[in-house]
């Protein structure tokens, strides 16, 4: 397995043989901390990972399509972003405590379901992507429908957030890694290759005193 570690020189080029960049991965996680402090507990018990996953996800888009010329993509029901050729695509997800150690094997969060096992097995599995087509959610005009995973190479922006309780403060550790298939119950755990990403550093969120009022309310996403 070959690991990348923090070495800012080595990290970017390897980053842009894959066609992509830094600043645009960074760009994702910080979006994706402002979408996580949008939740409120009235939005329900998992909505601050969701927001995190959906804003990481529409800037990782933006960025790639931007600055690299990529597009989006849909396989199996699962969003990428794909670069022009067909060739390598990227998507999005959580990872245990161990993602972003070059040192430790990190594995995902939670276990793929059959369309992210038939993904990331090249489309050999035996499950079908679905026994109700006419249930799939409808195509957007600007994102293509892949039907083919032969040729492709899914790589994955995993992230992990960890929570300071000292002072508050949150860090964001990431890595752009190529995996193996899941093994059988779902979860990722073997990686062919990892670009591992410097932590992305949070201050804790400042509240203000009751006498302030709701608009005093500081929410700082820049690194400190």
């Amino acid at each position: 397995m070959l690991i990348a570690a923090h070495d800012p020189s080595d990290r970017d080029h390897r980053l842009s043989r894959l066609g992509t960049s830094w600043p645009v991965l960074e760009t994702a996680i910080r979006r994706g901390e402002a979408g996580w402090r949008g939740a409120t507990p009235d939005h329900g018990g998992d909505a601050a990972a969701q927001y995190a996953y959906r804003e990481r996800l529409a800037a990782l888009r933006a960025g790639q399509k931007v600055h690299h010329g990529w597009g989006n993509a849909r396989l199996f029901q699962i969003e990428l972003t794909v670069n022009p050729g067909h060739t390598v695509a990227f998507q999005t997800l959580s990872g245990d405590h161990r993602t972003g150690n070059p040192n430790l094997t990190p594995r995902t969060k939670t276990p793929r379901g059959p369309n992210g096992r038939l993904l990331l097995s090249g489309g050999e599995e035996d499950d079908q992507p679905s026994l109700f087509p006419d249930l799939l959610p409808q195509p957007v005009p600007d994102t293509a429908e892949l039907t083919d995973p032969a040729g492709l190479a899914v790589w994955i922006l995993l992230v992990h957030r960890e929570a300071v309780a000292q002072d508050g403060s949150v860090l964001w550790h990431s890595e752009l890694s190529l995996p193996r298939p899941p093994d059988e119950r779902g979860y990722i755990t073997g990686w062919l290759d990892r670009v591992t990403l410097p932590p992305v550093v949070f201050d804790a969120v400042v509240f203000p005193d009751e006498e302030e009022g709701p608009d005093g309310i500081d929410i700082p996403v820049g690194a400190r």
